[in-house]
């Protein structure tokens, strides 16, 4: 007789494991049918054990184990992912069940009685490891050819993880070639039936396959996985946004253990935990790390506070230099990408009387002002980013009742009125989240982009994962105001942003800039990678920021006073610990705030046993983040 620990997968059932008894043979991974109250539901078999093992816990139990009633479908699932999983949850203080839930795509829970599989026998020269690769874009991906032409000649299969769809299409055009009929392709935008047909044909192909896919599909049971390569390691798009706020990376480094596979990390610029790690004997480099990137264009940092005609002293948004490239983009029919960092004609607004920052009615957050967009907008409005709300540009101080409002920063939309004010003429294609709204509008706005000759396209940091060409002329107008965001990680995404432009540059890549300190700008021009990552972590180390410890960030949202009273009971709560309380840095609305509570561990010293087991017990209502992207 063997004990099964399940977990529910019908919907609207809390996900809390249970606990049944079976006189059939069951494996983890199975789907059965199981009593609970008065009606009968599907659950997911995540642990099987023999009763002998467990005489004494059975006999201690204050109610009676039922009985599995049928099964419902064979094994779609690995024993080695339930096994991961369960690693992945209590590294995350999650359940097992949230855990499964936001790793496994909802079709094919739903569809899983279509998905169950005869697995493959694991092969024996299979062994864990984890290799470094940090170069650029092209040297990356003839590595990746090469690693998966080596791991098929081993009858080893591979998953490829991209951080999003825009990345999929570029990887799948240059590892499919050759071998088109044993490339698959798996992401949240195929229809339900593509994605069971997809998962089917992988699972029952004998050939060795490469799966180029996004983290949700991890779960596709390949007993004969050589390697898992983590494409583009650095993104912030591996951390998931909804609970239990996974990051596909320790998912991707748990599963590769617990299968016993290859690991391969790669980037223009890994992050500087994993450097950290690689430098003092953690990990293993694939090849040698480039810590210099090269390049044929002409870098240059324009300084912006020194005004570009002496006699005027105006505010510019264009540089002489950044004209003359222009001009002579239209001129050559090139191509020109100019990033920036906000949407909008000026990111922020300000009153000239009293300094009060124009922020919107019901959620209190800074408000960016656009320009007409088409002919059924007669005016500029000002649009809260956050919540949505919308209202006239011709408004008074909130605060004072001042006139005089000043708008701040430079803006997409600002940067195009610019450009066509000076090049009426000019193809210009504005690339951010207002103007682009879909994946099909993408793909058309950069085949466009690429296909006109002296084109230009303005962009937001949206734009950069869809330049999969090589273009003459590169800028940056405005990434200033990246500085401000309080986050101990910015520095870091300013300096990958920098790499990539620049390696996409064939002619000209200019920096315009207001800062003081330019170093980050320096090191990026002379694509200086070492220096860089010196100076991050010795600036990490001094602030006790990751790799050097672990932080863990617990968040309450509703009534201030109400959330501040039971944040500091918390802090009782979790003594000796010093739990650090403090406001979040954006309100969510009027009535509600949030509030932080973080506590942080060595290095290495997460998951913490007793730790865990304080976290797990606390109300639902609370946020757990491990390791979080921002602090604040």
């Amino acid at each position: 007789m063997q004990i099964v620990t399940v977990i529910p997968i019908s919907r609207g059932v809390s996900k809390d494991l249970l606990t049944y008894f079976t006189k059939s043979d069951v494996t983890s991974g199975s789907v059965v049918k199981i009593p609970l109250r008065k009606k009968s539901i599907y659950g997911l078999v995540v642990e099987t054990k023999q009763a002998e093992e467990m005489k004494s816990q059975i006999k201690s139990l204050t109610y009676s184990i039922k009985k599995i009633e049928e099964m419902q479908s064979g094994s779609f699932l690995s024993k080695s992912f339930t096994e991961a999983v369960k690693k992945i949850a209590d590294y995350n203080a999650a359940s097992i069940g949230a855990t499964l839930f936001s790793l496994i795509p909802k079709t094919i829970l739903e569809e899983n009685s279509k998905l169950s599989f005869n697995p493959i026998e694991p092969p024996k020269d299979k062994f864990f490891e984890t290799l470094l690769l940090q170069s650029d874009y092209e040297e990356r991906f003839a590595t990746y050819k090469s690693l998966v032409r080596e791991e098929f000649a081993k009858n080893h299969s591979v998953f490829f993880c991209v951080p999003t769809i825009e990345d999929l299409t570029s990887a799948k055009n240059i590892l499919e070639r050759g071998i088109e009929k044993y490339t698959f392709v798996l992401h949240s935008g195929l229809s339900k039936k593509e994605i069971l047909g997809t998962w089917k044909n992988i699972c029952e192909e004998k050939h060795p396959v490469l799966i180029i896919a996004t983290g949700s599909f991890l779960s596709i049971p390949r007993g004969d996985l050589g390697a898992i390569v983590l494409e583009k390691e650095s993104s912030r798009s591996y951390k998931t946004q909804t609970r239990p706020y996974l990051d596909i990376r320790n998912v991707v480094e748990t599963l590769a253990k617990e299968m016993n596979v290859r690991l391969v990390l790669g980037d223009i610029l890994l992050r500087t935990e994993t450097l950290w790690e690689e430098k003092n004997g953690k990990y293993a480099s694939l090849s040698p790390l480039k810590f210099r990137s090269l390049t044929s264009a002409n870098c240059e940092i324009i300084d912006m506070k020194i005004p570009q005609d002496m006699k005027k002293k105006e505010f510019t948004i264009l540089s002489d230099k950044l004209k003359s490239v222009i001009r002579n983009n239209i001129e050559a029919n090139e191509h020109l990408f100019l990033f920036c960092a906000r949407k909008g004609l000026y990111p922020m607004t300000v009153c000239s009387d009293c300094g009060t920052v124009v922020s919107c009615k019901n959620c209190h957050m800074p408000v960016v002002l656009y320009g007409k967009k088409d002919a059924t907008q007669s005016k500029n409005l000002f649009v809260c980013n956050h919540c949505g709300e919308r209202f006239d540009s011709k408004i008074l101080c909130s605060h004072c009742g001042g006139w005089r409002l000043n708008p701040l920063g430079i803006g997409v939309e600002r940067v195009f009125e610019e450009i066509l004010q000076l090049f009426p003429d000019s193809k210009i294609i504005i690339f951010d989240k207002d103007h682009i709204a879909t994946q099909k509008k993408a793909e058309k706005a950069r085949d466009d982009f690429y296909n006109t000759p002296g084109s230009i396209m303005i962009g937001t940091e949206m734009a950069l994962s869809f330049l999969n060409q090589k273009i003459e002329n590169t800028a940056v107008v405005s990434l200033d105001s990246y500085f401000s965001i309080p986050d101990y990680q910015i520095s870091e995404k300013i300096f990958h942003i920098l790499l990539e432009m620049r390696s996409v540059s064939i002619k000209e890549f200019l920096i315009q800039t207001r800062q003081e300190n330019t170093k980050i700008f320096e090191h990026a021009t002379r694509g200086n990678l070492v220096d860089f990552y010196r100076e991050e972590i010795v600036e990490r180390e001094s602030m006790g920021y990751p790799p050097f410890n672990t932080y863990i960030k617990l968040t309450l949202e509703g009534e201030k006073t109400v959330i501040r009273k039971e944040m500091e009971k918390i802090k009782e709560y979790f003594m000796p610990m010093k739990l650090q309380i403090f406001d979040a840095f954006n309100s969510q609305n009027k009535n509600k705030h949030m509030v932080h509570g973080l506590l942080y561990l060595e290095k290495g010293k997460w998951p913490d046993k007793e730790l865990l087991e304080k976290i797990r017990r606390l109300p639902p209502h609370f946020s757990v983040r491990i390791d979080p992207v921002s602090l604040l």
